[in-house]
This record gives structure tokens, sequence and C-alpha cells, in this order.
């Protein structure tokens, strides 16, 4: 009690207001607020059962999740992203204010954002919010930081890469995916097939015309191969006679089954089939009067090591 008299005294000499004045002077201020209709920052500090405690103005205050300035159908997805809103601002109206108890609601469902400017075949950030059966729902807003708001799309299960399942995958975890589209909705739709992507921009259809390095893929089962282009671009090797001499031709077709799997071969990208997503090349026979590029050596880099590696040789070669 003395302690308190000797603070109290302080803050009265030197005009510090007491803690029960300032608390009454906020709301007397956000009551203000209210009845002008003005529009206040608040930060979120915690998650809630149906919403989340703010603070604004200093005072502590309360958001439910059906006036934050984005909606979602499930409460889980509120819970997803919770932990990427702790510390962040926004901005609302005062909804209600009791001063007895003390008790102040929020409103953000007014206009905040700024546009989000998506780019076909760009890798965004994402939070997962919902798991189907068919896919997953992802709300990439996360990858700008909540400045442009919620942007929620579907990763369909078909559009997932190779080495992914939707059973891996877990509510509220980080994911990143490539924008493919907008739907008739206008929502966002995610690919994670970076293949499907190209081509879907032309990247590989830009490639006809040129000589490309192709590595040969050696199925165990039935011993065929497949060359792709680039190390990731399927492609048909052409046999025909137009554009190939005869001597090259019948050595194509000797050498052909000699190739081993992580063998580089040089080829011109001649045409595509887009349906198929597969190029059809010839192979630079002429060029390779070896095997370029032996899989012993370099079958465990990356493609892009392999490009330089590669682009190297042949300038050396010629």
């Amino acid at each position: 009690m003395i302690l308190e008299f000797i603070i109290n005294g302080i803050k009265e000499k030197f005009g510090i207001p007491y803690k029960d004045d300032w608390i009454s002077e906020r709301l007397n201020e956000i009551e203000t607020h209210k009845d002008n209709f003005d529009t206040l920052p608040f930060k979120i500090i915690e998650l809630k059962d149906s919403g989340f405690l703010t603070k604004v103005k200093g005072l502590y205050s309360y958001i439910s999740f059906y006036h934050m300035p984005w909606k979602y159908f499930y409460t889980d997805s509120w819970i997803a992203i919770a932990p990427s809103l702790i510390g962040k601002k926004f901005f609302c109206k005062i909804h209600k204010i009791d001063k007895d108890p003390i008790a102040i609601l929020l409103n953000g469902e007014l206009p905040q954002f700024k546009k989000a400017e998506l780019t076909i075949g760009e890798e965004y950030k994402g939070l997962i919010i919902k798991i189907t059966d068919y896919g997953l729902f992802i709300d990439i807003g996360y990858h700008f930081d909540w400045k442009c708001g919620s942007l929620t799309g579907l990763l369909h299960k078909s559009q997932l890469a190779t080495n992914e399942d939707l059973n891996n995958f877990k509510l509220g975890q980080e994911i990143t995916t490539f924008y493919q589209e907008l739907n008739e909705k206008g929502q966002p739709i995610f690919c994670n097939d970076r293949e499907k992507i190209d081509w879907q921009m032309g990247k590989p259809q830009e490639l006809v015309g040129q000589t490309m390095w192709a590595k040969v893929i050696r199925k165990p089962d039935n011993n065929k191969i497949d060359l792709l282009v680039k190390g990731k671009y399927k492609s048909d090797l052409t046999l025909k006679k137009i554009g190939y001499p005869s001597k090259y031709r019948k050595k194509i077709k000797r050498i052909k089954d000699e190739l081993k799997n992580g063998d580089i071969i040089n080829c011109e990208v001649t045409g595509f089939n887009k349906k198929n997503r597969t190029l059809t090349i010839k192979w630079m026979i002429e060029i390779d009067t070896d095997i370029i590029v032996d899989n012993s050596i370099l079958n465990n880099l990356d493609n892009e090591t392999l490009e330089k590696l590669i682009t190297l040789k042949n300038k050396t070669t010629v």
C-alpha cells in the first residue's frame, strides 16, 4: 500500500495518468471513433475458439472469424493459418464497445488490400487450408505476407508432381506451388507438375529448330529408352530418311540399343505434339562421333549443371 501511495504521488506530481485514467481515456477515444465510423489499425494477438484476441488503441479487443477481412467456409482453415497471422496488423471499425465490464468488438469487413498480380508459371508459397479427396485448397495470401488478403485456390491431385501424394500433406503446412490459371469463377488454379506448366507457357515449343542435349532413360523392365530433351521434356526420336544421310541412319539403328541409362546425346528438335507433351527430335549423329557424356561420370548431376558442362564441351569441340 505504501509503495502504491508513493507511485501514485509521483504520477500526480509529474502529470502521469493513473492506469484506470489511461484506460478510461482510451475507451472514450475508441467510443468517439465508433461514433465517427473511423477506420483503425488493429493487431492480432492470439487465436480463440471463434476468432482472435486483438489489440486496438493499446487495449485488448476481439474479432470473430465472421468479421475478419476475408472469409473461410471452415473454422479449421482459420486454425491452419493462425500462426502466420499473429502480430499482423489489419484495419477495422469498432463494432461494439462496453465499459463495464470492458469489451471491444471489431469489424474488419472493409476494403484494405492491394491487388496481387499473379504470373502464370510463377512459384508461390502458400498454406494448406483444406484437404479433400480430390486435392488441396491453398491460400497464397501467405506469400504476400497477407498484404493482399486471402488468395485461395485448388491444387488438384492430378496436378501434383510425380513424387507427391495427398496423404503426405497436413493442414496448415507450407507448400510451394505454381500458378496455372484462373477458373471460370475467377479462382486461382495451381499445378505442381513443372513440365505441364512449361507446355502451357510454350517453353518446349520454343526449342523447335534448335540443337539440344537429351538424356537417355533406359527402362529396366522392357529395356526400352526414353530421351528427355534438356533432361525433362519427353521426345520421340525420328528415324525417317528425310534429314538423315543413309550412313548416319544405319549407324543410329546400330548403336541406339547400346545407349546406357544416363547417357547424353546431341539432337535437333524438329517438332512437337502438345497433346501428348512430346518433342520430335533428330539425333545429330554427325556431331556425336562418340556418345557425348557417359553416365558413369555425370549421371548424378542436376540438369542445370549438365547443361553448362555440355555447352562448354560442345564449344571446345567446335
